[in-house]
Formats: C-alpha cells, structure tokens, sequence
C-alpha cells in the first residue's frame, strides 16, 4: 500500500471511530414480534415475573471480550411489534422487567389485561426466566430464553403451566447489533411458545 492510500485509509478509519463508540454504547434491544394465536375469555390477570437465572445477561465470553457493554448491568430496551405494524417502545429494563412487559403486550393482544396487584385478577400467572443470555460463538452472538408459567388462583386447586424455550441462529457482530438481533430471535420464539388458553379455565 502506497502512502498516499495508507493515510486515506487512516483518515477514513479515525472519522468512523466516532460512529463504532456509538455503536458499541448503546443497550441490547430486544425486538418482539408478538404473534400470540387465537383470544382468550377477556379479564384481568395478576402478572409476576421471578428471575431465576444462575448466570448472567453476558455471557462468559462476551464479557471476557467486553462486548455488549451498555448492558452488562443487565439492562435492555424492549420494542414490540404488533400483528398490526404497531410499536411499542420501553427503555432501560431489567430482564424480568423486559419479559414482564413482553407478557403484558402479549395478553393484550389475547384480549387479557395483565396488572401487577391482585384485585380484580381472575388468576395468577406466574413466570419464571430461567435463562435469558447472549454470548459469543467464535465471531458470531447466539441467545437463549428459557420461560416456564405456573397460572392458577389462590384458594383454588386447579392449576395450569405451560414453557417457552427459544434459541436464536447465529448472528454476525456489527456492532452491538448482533446481540440484539440473537436476543430478539430468542426472546420471540420463547414468548410465541407459550399457551396461555389455561387462562380460559379461570372465571
């Protein structure tokens, strides 16, 4: 390479480091594609979210690299999109706060309100994350979410669960977005597993 063209090259590198810090700043987001299947008997449900991971957003060798570091805290932003082209956006959330919330849209659309208290509720859904991680494999991000559901009512004796388990395809790093593509794979295929027409046996 000729000088000319070394110092082209470099000039062009130093005006995109701006733009790669930028990148490399922002939270994972997790994009839901909401496809929640048929309605269910409308009503209002009490919605708990329990973290029970044994690791971390990170994984080991992401965080060894240190990618991903807006969210190594654990914190994301969640967009979810409707059947019908709506969106809607919620910034700088935990993981159970982001599945509480993906939930939430998703018994919307199944004409289910979810709230966090009890009154009123005709039942009681209970999620639990069990995994919810983003890592690298070699150059590539890969994600995995791992969802189960306990619905019942207090003082009742029937009882109905129900799992997601999503796990994304490898996705090339380009930035953070890598991450975020294999989180939204993942998060989406989970939530979209899940049944919730036990809800129907709850007056």
């Amino acid at each position: 390479m000729t000088r000319p063209r070394r110092l082209a090259w470099l000039v062009a590198f130093v005006a995109l480091l701006p733009l790669l810090g930028c990148l490399g700043a922002k939270r994972l987001q997790v994009v839901y594609e909401a496809h929640p299947g048929a309605p269910l008997k409308p009503g209002v449900v009490q919605l708990l979210v329990q973290d029970r991971r044994t690791g971390d957003l990170i994984g080991p060798e992401a965080k060894a690299k240190d990618i991903f570091k807006a969210s190594q805290n654990g914190q994301l932003d969640l967009t979810t999109l409707s059947p019908d082209g709506s969106q809607l956006l919620v910034s700088d959330l935990s993981a159970s706060k982001l599945i509480w919330e993906a939930i939430r849209r998703h018994l919307g659309l199944l004409g289910v309100t979810a709230i966090t208290g009890s009154s009123g509720a005709k039942a009681r859904v209970v999620v639990t994350v069990e995994t919810l991680t983003v890592d690298l494999d070699g150059r590539e991000a890969k994600a995995t979410a791992n969802l189960s559901v306990n619905i019942d009512r207090p003082g009742l004796p029937n009882s109905y669960q129900t799992r997601g388990f999503g796990q994304s395809g490898r996705t090339n790093l380009f930035g953070d977005q890598g991450g975020s593509k294999a989180l939204s794979e993942a998060v989406t295929i989970a939530l979209n597993n899940l049944n919730f027409s036990g809800l129907n046996n709850f007056e």
